[in-house]
């Protein structure tokens, strides 16, 4: 997501801000189940889980894109797929152009990955 001139500076430092958050929460809930303790699991489990309740309540948009190109002046797009942040993810980090489709299957399906081994190793194992 590109920043606007019209917006200002320090508007486009506080999208960056909530970008950074994105990322963190991203990282932190794709691969904390894989830690070995009891915080990690419940910050996945929780996290994700509210996730996945804010896509249901809000069309499969995300909260915090929704926060981030608020500050930076640029308009929500018609489809919650042509604002994908994993799509940006990937394409920013391995160079690589995934389809909406596919990335909004990647994330879901990771994230309950990530969510269901969280939930088992909490209250299961």
């Amino acid at each position: 997501m590109e920043p606007t001139e019209d917006t200002g500076w320090l508007n486009n430092r506080i999208g960056d801000l909530f970008y950074l958050l994105h990322i963190g929460i991203t990282l932190f809930c794709a691969f904390a189940w894989l830690g070995p303790d009891d915080w990690m699991w419940w910050g996945v489990f929780i996290l994700y889980g509210a996730t996945e309740i804010l896509w249901l309540w809000r069309d499969d948009y995300c909260i915090i894109t929704d926060i981030e190109r608020y500050f930076r002046g640029i308009p929500r797009p018609e489809s919650h797929l042509d604002q994908n942040f994993i799509r940006r993810l990937i394409a920013t980090i391995f160079r690589i152009d995934v389809s909406p489709e596919n990335a909004r299957i990647l994330t879901r399906t990771w994230g309950r990955l990530g969510w269901l081994i969280a939930t088992l190793r909490l209250f299961v194992i």
